[in-house]
């Protein structure tokens, strides 16, 4: 009975021992991970103690300050304060350094450190170990073997391929938009891109983008690009074992399944494809393998073939990364020229004047549009498709400052951080195009969309190639505009998403080439195209000096008449220079147009038949071509155009005999670039004949007259807006002062860094454009946005005049207001238009804008400039915009101690 009754007390007693020993080594073991996690915080807070570190929660970490939805702004206020790097605390056991600095940038980059593995074992079940995660010679086996792939040869044929993709959406959106204006971008491109990829890389058929499976499959990367992210802020996500029993982990599982079975059914469908009889030797012998059969004709160094693993995991990187990236890449840029409708309008009549409409874009033509692309960089400065990238050290690093870091540590390298540091680009959330303008120079890890060193992007060449095709394709098809009421929230998740999606409002455009332009079929575009070249910026750079050289004569010429009469009439003299310019320039002429009588007989035939012009439009009786040459007027502008002519023909018959010269001709056909007369006295037209001496004649005084007339109108006007308004000359004085000093050598690279001087122009010439009205043949029906329509055959004359002063458009539009200007501010992409609009718009305004900014620089810094109050001139519109009596200023020339003392006080 006594051992009945002990025995349990017994068991219970053993069970309860048993507890103690568990709980015990329970304890020890929860202690050491405790002693373990405090060794690792202070081994973290002595190897990060050099960077700066907003306080932090001691388990949470800067967890609540870097919420997804504030991330990027609280990511911003730090590079702000802390310029180079700082350390984020992910939680109490560990952290990372956060670097934005090109320099830090350029040292990490530089190196053979890993990825850092404790972020992309999570990407891992998604697409295994491709080129992304490989390391060491693995890595550099599977690089080399894909490198091919992205050759020329393999690239140029895509292009094709990208623009009938980018079109399937297009004709998408035309139908969606015919119901709702308003439209959701991301997901659509997202489709484009991957039937782009897929067709591309992977030799698909068919269309991904009604596909939909291709919807799964994009849906999933979404999910998963989602996910990753959130276990990465989680601290109770890190364990695989825990995080596969979570909802999330099962959600996770689902999609990488369903990525999974796209790419398999990739790989299994081209598979069968090369089994066809013939297909495998037709692939074989190609000079170069499309990337898919590259994998599947692997051989690697050892011999084998790639593992079906390997295989699955490069084909599941690229088709990722090709897609998903350049989807987010695209849709930022859209948006941001949006955004920016007068760039946006820039870039389109650039696309216009390449392609007409839109039908051939070719390789060829991915490299002659310099403003659009210059655009794009900006664009993707401001929003890097990747945003983020980490890396963990090898071994210890220190930085050009001194600071340094011990191995083990994680960096991760903020793209976003570094594109917005306002140490690195100023006024970085500017969208200012000109940053990427040719010439321009700034640090080597400055800008890194597709990252840097030797791990960059493989594919960069291709996704820049799809970015330039879709942007023009979409610019010469809709006007864009953002949505207001949807204004995107960037968020980085792997790729740079929009929490709440990006929305765009998208306006069909007329067809290129008809309506309104009235463009002049295939003979128009011909001669557009050919003369293009003219107006490259590697022609434009050198003109620059020839332009200041023909400035400074006309400015020692003042200064002698200024010595008598301090009153002078600007727009005689003004002419005289820009021709003198254009003839240097354009047509190769020497000597100076502005001390020749010839040139002044010129100039006045020129005023003479624009006034002739404008008389003839308004006299009902003169429209007869027969009556007209019978009267007084007639006979005049008969004259007239001789005279014009002969000048013009004296020209080109002293260029010819010029070329005649022994050498000469070779020399010039050696050029690169050709001036724009060489091109005229060279051209073959598509039909395989020179131009006739009627087309050559005709382009020559179409340009001389365009050249030197309107710029003088523009440089003339710009003078007196700034004589009017003092205190803004003195301030585009001061800021030229500070960029040239003595302005004896002002360059092309100075013309983009004089911002208040340009928002003066063009203020100016929203006052007093020089080309104050053009006009259209309607050649079929328009229907306006209001609803109001017209007929085919009605003429519509566009007051470029009327538009810069409208009150609805331009507030208190009598004021001169440069602040309209001003980089960040918006309108409408139509409300200024000095240099017109459409695929006919000036070909030759940026040489144009070069010259009034050089005028405008060198004369302030010459003359202090006031207006004469005895003669206002009178805007008078003849072909363009003069002056009835005249522009009459007041000149002060400024003493060499006025500059002395500015440069002094510097």
């Amino acid at each position: 009975m006594s051992v009945s009754a002990l025995s349990p007390s017994r068991a219970l007693g053993g069970v309860s021992g048993l507890l103690q020993v568990v709980s015990l080594h329970g304890l020890v073991l929860l202690l050491i991970k405790a002693a373990q996690l405090y060794l690792r915080r202070q081994w973290l807070l002595k190897a990060l103690h050099h960077f700066p570190s907003p306080p932090s929660h001691w388990f949470y970490g800067h967890k609540r300050e870097f919420q997804e939805e504030g991330e990027l702004p609280h990511l911003l206020k730090r590079v702000e304060k802390y310029p180079r790097a700082c350390v984020r605390w992910m939680w109490g056991t560990r952290a990372l350094l956060l670097v934005y600095d090109p320099d830090y940038m350029k040292m990490v980059l530089g190196r053979s450190d890993p990825k850092a593995q404790i972020i992309h074992r999570f990407i891992k079940p998604w697409i295994g170990t491709g080129l992304l995660l490989l390391e060491g010679q693995t890595w550099f086996q599977h690089r080399r073997m894909l490198t091919p792939a992205f050759h020329y040869d393999i690239l140029k044929p895509y292009v094709g391929i990208m623009a009938d993709s980018v079109r399937v959406m297009l004709d998408k959106w035309e139908e969606l938009v015919s119901q709702d204006s308003h439209l959701e971008i991301f997901g659509h491109v997202s489709l484009m891109t991957l039937d782009t990829i897929m067709k591309c890389a992977f030799s698909q058929q068919g269309s991904v983008q009604t596909d939909r499976n291709s919807q799964s499959y994009i849906q999933a990367i979404k999910d998963v690009s989602h996910l990753i992210i959130s276990r990465l802020r989680n601290a109770f996500h890190q364990n695989d074992l825990i995080y596969r029993l979570t909802p999330e982990g099962h959600w996770n599982h689902r999609a990488c399944q369903l990525a999974h079975q796209h790419t398999d059914a990739v790989i299994k469908e081209r598979k069968a494809c090369l089994q066809k009889e013939g297909e495998l030797e037709k692939v074989r012998s190609r000079r170069h393998l499309d990337f898919l059969d590259i994998l599947l004709f692997a051989r690697m160094e050892n011999g084998s073939s790639l593992s079906d693993e390997d295989l699955r995991a490069e084909v599941d990187t690229f088709m990722f990364e090709g897609h998903d990236t350049t989807a987010s890449g695209i849709s930022w840029i859209l948006y941001a020229l949006a955004s920016h409708p007068e760039h946006q309008q820039r870039c389109r009549e650039e696309i216009q004047s390449l392609l007409a409409d839109g039908a051939s874009i070719t390789w060829d033509h991915l490299d002659q549009m310099p403003y659009t692309t210059m655009c794009i960089k900006e664009a993707m400065r401001l929003y890097p498709p990747v945003p983020v990238i980490s890396r963990e050290l090898s071994k210890p690093i220190t930085f050009p400052d001194g600071c340094s870091l011990p191995a083990g540590i994680l960096v991760s390298l903020s793209i976003y951080g570094l594109h917005h540091n306002p140490k690195v680009w100023p006024n970085p959330e500017v969208f200012d195009p000109t940053r990427f303008a040719p010439g321009s120079t700034r640090h080597s890890h400055a800008f890194l969309p597709f990252s840097g060193g030797s791990r960059n992007c493989i594919g960069k060449q291709f996704a820049m190639n799809e970015l330039k095709v879709a942007v023009a394709l979409t610019l010469l098809r809709f006007e864009l505009s953002p949505d207001s009421s949807r204004v995107p929230v960037p968020m980085p998740v792997i790729v740079l998403r929009s929490k709440n999606g990006i929305y765009l409002q998208l306006r069909k455009l007329s067809d290129p080439g008809t309506g309104l332009l009235l463009l002049e079929g295939q003979t128009w575009f011909q001669h557009r195209r050919m003369l293009t070249p003219a107006f490259h910026y590697d022609i434009l750079k050198p003109y620059v000096g020839i332009m200041a050289d023909s400035v400074r004569v006309m400015l020692d010429k003042w200064e002698e008449l200024v010595s008598q009469d301090s009153h002078l009439e600007i727009f005689g003299h003004v002419s005289l220079m820009t021709l003198d310019t254009i003839m240097k320039c354009a047509f190769s002429q020497q000597g100076s147009v502005q001390t020749d009588r010839n040139s002044q007989s010129y100039i006045q035939a020129i005023k003479d038949v624009s006034h002739l012009i404008t008389s003839r439009l308004r006299n009902a009786f003169h429209q007869n071509d027969l009556i007209y040459r019978l009267t007084p007027e007639g006979h005049w502008n008969h004259r007239a155009c001789q005279l014009a002519h002969q000048h013009t023909d004296a020209v080109i018959k002293e260029r010819k005999v010029r070329l005649q010269k022994e050498g000469e001709l070779e020399k010039v056909r050696s050029r690169r670039h050709l001036d724009f007369l060489d091109i005229l006295l060279f051209a073959r037209m598509e039909n395989g004949s020179s131009l006739s001496d009627e087309d050559l004649r005709a382009e020559v005084d179409t340009f001389m007259f365009e050249g030197h007339d309107t710029t003088a109108s523009g440089i003339s006007w710009i003078l007196y807006a700034l004589a009017s308004h003092p205190e803004h000359q003195q301030r585009c004085r001061e800021e030229i002062q500070s960029l040239l000093a003595d302005g004896a050598s002002i360059t092309w690279d100075h013309l983009d860094q004089m911002p208040y001087t340009t928002m003066c122009i063009k203020e100016a010439m929203r006052l007093y454009p020089p080309v104050p009205v053009i006009s259209r043949e309607l050649s079929k029906p328009i229907t306006f946005p209001d609803g109001h329509s017209l007929p085919a055959g009605i003429l519509v004359s566009l007051s470029i005049y009327g538009l810069h002063h409208n009150p609805k458009v331009w507030p208190n539009p009598e004021v001169f207001d440069p602040t309209r200007f001003a980089p960040g501010s918006t309108r409408h992409s139509h409300a200024f238009l000095p240099f017109s609009g459409g695929s006919r718009n000036c070909i030759g305004k940026q040489f144009a804008m070069n010259e009034l900014k050089v005028a405008v620089a060198l004369t302030l810094l010459r003359f202090e400039l006031s207006p004469d109050s005895s003669r206002v001139p009178v805007p008078m519109p003849v072909i363009v915009l003069r002056s009835k009596n005249g522009i009459h200023l007041q000149l002060r020339k400024l003493s060499d101690p006025d500059l002395a003392h500015h440069i002094n006080y510097k």
